[in-house]
């Protein structure tokens, strides 16, 4: 079954367009490592310095415990960690994932 996931997160101030450039070129070693442990869609919108995540996935606990071993990813938070004021919790228990209010799909 499909699960989504959004997540909220915040940059520090003044890093808004080197977050977005840094999207701009994702590591393709980085998305084939997410779509094998289950990731469909990983969609990032930002507002200002405010970033929201909107994740289809199989199993989100799964992938981000699964993220969280992999050279690739660490390397990559440890890039993007320069940018937010808090960086991603990669545990599952994360307190920067939003409930789910309405799903039409």
């Amino acid at each position: 079954m499909t699960e989504f996931v959004g997540l909220r997160t915040r940059l520090k101030p003044g890093m808004e367009d080197a977050y977005d450039a840094a999207h701009a070129a994702v590591w393709p070693e980085l998305l084939a490592a997410q779509r094998e442990v289950g990731i469909k869609r990983w969609l990032i919108f930002r507002d200002g310095v405010d970033i929201f995540h909107s994740i289809e996935c199989e199993d989100y606990a799964h992938a981000i415990a699964e993220l969280a071993k992999l050279p690739i990813n660490q390397s990559w938070q440890a890039e993007m960690a320069q940018y937010a004021e808090v960086a991603h919790d990669y545990s599952g228990a994360a307190s920067d994932r939003l409930p789910l209010i309405f799903n039409a799909g």
